[in-house]
């Protein structure tokens, strides 16, 4: 019971469930069947059991720019160096759409950088991030350069990669359909 109360343990619960259902149906069906394409399917999901080592380790939930993509919003901010500031000032303090306060967001934000769409203000936004509560200061971390740029480099290769496979994969189905239409016009003739 205390197992379930953990939303990454019924996951990983159900994960293995999972499994079990997808080894006795191929162990139990001798043809393919829809059901077993639809399991292998949900095994992608399989992906996420490392995703528990983050509530072990509770060094991993800090995100690199967790509270820091913040900002105030109103007419003259010049002055303003924090939310106090800003706050007292009677203007907004004001989170920008794309940040690393959660996991969820700080995917997203991975992703919109990965699909090279709006990734340069993620990019200034890591620059200019001072900390936490902290108005932003024009390039004030230019060293965070090092992290876009080798995220965008992976991302360049993963890509590359993933096409490669995508590619090879068609090039395969197309070679085994040639065959499959030499072997049914044998067959006709």
């Amino acid at each position: 019971e205390s197992y379930c109360r953990s939303a990454w343990n019924a996951v990983d619960g159900f994960l293995v469930l999972l499994s079990l259902v997808d080894i006795s149906v191929f162990l139990a069906s001798t043809t393919k069947t829809n059901m077993l394409g639809i399991l292998k399917v949900l095994r992608m999901l399989r992906a996420m059991r490392p995703l528990r080592v983050i509530k072990r380790a509770p060094k991993l939930k800090l995100a690199l720019f967790k509270g820091k993509f913040f900002y105030c919003l109103g007419q003259d901010t010049i002055n303003i160096t924090n939310k106090s500031e800003c706050l007292s000032a009677n203007y907004r303090w004001v989170q920008k759409v794309y940040n690393f306060d959660s996991l969820p967001q700080a995917l997203m934000s991975l992703f919109v950088m990965y699909s090279k769409d709006g990734w340069v203000n993620i990019v200034y936004d890591g620059l200019d991030a001072v900390g936490v509560d902290q108005q932003p200061i024009t390039n004030y971390n230019e060293w965070m350069l090092i992290f876009f740029i080798t995220f965008m480099v992976m991302s360049l290769f993963l890509l590359d990669m993933f096409i490669g496979v995508m590619v090879e994969t068609f090039h395969q189905c197309q070679q085994n359909q040639n065959k499959v239409d030499e072997v049914l016009t044998e067959q006709a003739t």
